[in-house]
């Protein structure tokens, strides 16, 4: 089918199906820009000109891990330099430092020796201490390592947490949803039948949940889509999934860099056409396509909200975040700069709580300069 009758298919208000989306994630060249443009008037339908970002402290309790996922550069083995646990005081502490925000994200590596009492008192502990905070955080790879090890399901895992205070599930480990290339970069990992349960099973408690892919390494576009076509299905059935966030996979000091010869980055502009693609594929079904500033670059962000994306996410990072090295010791963004730079290109800024609302900030915080790290 010729691309420029399936940009008319969307245009026209009409959905696309997971081959017509291959067809555009294999586009090279001048059409490109088609492309773009019409994410683009996609995403004004659904968002308007209006970008958002949120006041959100990531904090990584853990970065030993079991998995040893050959995309991460993250996880430690026990005992090895660098390797660390964070206490549920510790993790309060972080909050506390971070200032003035409204969701705290939580995530680790799959760590034999933190059990299932370890994550409830952290829970509780954060919840007690931050009552209107958001807890958004970890992952269905945890939630499955976690049920396995304690030798119960994933639903009561999820119930457990939810009462212990977790509000939302992260959409991480995700990577690439098919088993064929699971077993090459995360071989450790759940399956992909397992990831989508586990989400289904969350909306199902009714706990929310972002979705997320991994793209730029060992995947080809057939993957991509299929990715794209099972979170799809997902949201047809539940609704629950708030939004979609590509992720660029950092080669740096990863084993799969190594083994691929994967030296840099993907290209910037194969980074938008993901966007775009994700947003026509998407379109209203999933509301927000979120991109992670930290891995495309800020520059490569701003386009990417020219090309179906709507959201900046967090303000700042967790110094453990695998991130591109030009963010390196930057320490995140001031709301007053992300404001500035979001109408500098275009849009209209708007902060946001976790459910992806927009919030009204007071007038004297509009005038602040507070730096989150």
């Amino acid at each position: 089918m010729d691309p420029k009758v399936i940009l008319e298919t969307v245009l026209n208000r009409e959905e696309i199906t997971a081959i017509e989306a291959l067809m555009l994630m294999r586009e090279e060249g001048k059409i490109l820009q088609e492309l773009f443009e019409a994410a683009d008037s996609i995403n004004e339908r659904i968002n308007h000109d209006t970008v958002t970002y949120v006041r959100s402290k990531q904090i990584h309790y853990t970065n030993i891990c079991r998995a040893e996922c050959s995309f991460c550069s993250f996880y430690r083995k026990k005992g090895q330099k660098g390797a660390f646990s964070l206490t549920p005081a510790d993790v309060v502490r972080q909050i506390r430092e971070a200032g003035s925000v409204k969701q705290v994200a939580l995530q680790g590596g799959l760590n034999p020796d933190l059990n299932l009492t370890y994550h409830l008192d952290m829970l509780r502990t954060v919840r007690e201490a931050f009552p209107a905070v958001h807890i958004h955080g970890y992952s269905p790879s945890e939630i499955h390592f976690l049920a396995k090890r304690s030798r119960t399901t994933p639903f009561d895992i999820l119930r457990r947490f939810k009462d212990a205070g977790l509000d939302s599930l992260s959409g991480d480990s995700a990577d690439i949803l098919n088993d064929k290339v699971r077993k090459k970069i995360c071989s450790d990992k759940l399956r992909t039948g397992d990831w989508a349960e586990i989400i289904r099973t969350a909306h199902r408690l009714g706990m929310t949940t972002t979705a997320t892919i991994l793209f730029g390494h060992v995947e080809d576009e057939i993957y991509i889509c299929e990715h794209l076509e099972i979170i799809k299905n997902i949201q047809r059935e539940t609704g629950g999934i708030t939004a979609f966030e590509p992720l660029v996979f950092m080669p740096q000091n990863t084993d799969l860099a190594r083994s691929a010869k994967i030296r840099q980055p993907i290209a910037s502009e194969r980074i938008l056409q993901m966007y775009a693609v994700s947003r026509i594929f998407f379109s209203r079904l999933i509301k927000n396509i979120s991109v992670d500033w930290t891995k495309t670059g800020f520059d490569t962000a701003l386009r990417a909200l020219k090309c179906g994306a709507n959201d900046l996410g967090a303000l700042t990072y967790d110094p453990f975040e695998i991130r591109l090295p030009e963010i390196n010791g930057k320490g995140g963004m001031t709301p007053a700069t992300m404001r500035a730079a979001i109408t500098k290109a275009g849009h209209t800024p708007a902060e946001r709580d976790p459910h992806h609302h927009r919030v009204q900030a007071p007038a004297a915080a509009r005038k602040e300069e507070l730096v989150f790290a």
